[in-house]
C-alpha cells in the first residue's frame, strides 16, 4: 500500500523508523576507532550491513507485535493497514538477506 502516513510520513518511513538511522553507522565506527588505521572498504561493508539488519529488526518487531499495536497504536502503518503484514515480513527477509551478504 502507499499513502502519507501518519502526519504526512510515508508509511515506510514510518514503519522502518527512518530518523533512526543515523544512529547506526556511529556503533561501527566506534568499534572501527578500537582498532590500528583508518576506516576503510570493510567499514562502509559493516556499516551498511548494520543499517540492512536495522531496518530488518524495525520492519519484524512491528509485524511481530501487530496484534498489540492495533489495540494499542493502531496508527501504526500495519494496524492502520496502510501497510500490509505479507510486505512487512517480505521486507524484513530482504534486508535480513541483503544484510548477511554485505556482512
Amino acid at each position: 500500500m502507499t499513502g502519507e502516513g501518519h502526519g504526512g510520513v510515508s508509511p515506510w518511513a514510518e514503519l522502518l523508523r527512518l530518523p533512526a538511522l543515523f544512529t547506526v553507522p556511529g556503533d561501527v565506527l566506534a568499534g572501527a576507532a578500537t582498532v590500528p588505521g583508518h576506516p576503510g572498504p570493510r567499514t562502509l561493508w559493516a556499516i551498511s550491513s548494520s543499517l540492512c539488519l536495522y531496518e530488518a529488526g524495525m520492519a519484524l518487531n512491528d509485524w511481530a507485535d501487530r496484534a498489540e499495536d492495533a489495540a494499542e497504536r493502531p496508527h501504526r502503518p500495519l494496524p492502520s493497514g496502510r501497510i500490509r503484514p505479507a510486505a512487512a515480513l517480505t521486507a524484513a527477509c530482504a534486508l535480513t538477506a541483503t544484510g548477511l551478504a554485505l556482512a
